[in-house]
């Protein structure tokens, strides 16, 4: 499996109308992208100061399938939503084996 993991900053604190757009715009991306086998994200619950202020974890069967949701119309709403709310932004990608898969 392939997880892409995304960590956000807002430029500031997003107001209910910015915080809603964000949501459905990435609900409607994980629900259209067929590549995706699991996606979920969130605002920071803030129990541990000096994280991030949102995140997103989206996992694919491989690199390939993480392409295709990257390419994905959907995506191109979300980068528009993005757009002037996020100061900065870390990315990273693995690969994993699930928990329960390959083990002897």
């Amino acid at each position: 499996m392939f997880r892409h993991v995304v960590l956000m900053t807002w430029k500031q604190a997003l107001d209910e109308n910015q915080a809603a757009r964000v949501r459905t715009a990435l609900d409607d991306l994980g629900a259209r992208s067929p590549d995706v086998r699991s996606f979920s994200h969130g605002p920071d619950a803030g129990v541990r100061p000096g994280g991030g202020d949102y995140a997103l974890v989206a996992d694919f069967d491989d690199a390939g399938g993480w392409r295709a949701y990257s390419a994905h119309p959907a995506h191109d709403v979300v980068r528009e939503v993005m757009r002037g709310l996020v100061a900065s932004q870390a990315v990273v990608q693995f690969e994993f084996t699930p928990a329960g898969e390959g083990a002897a």
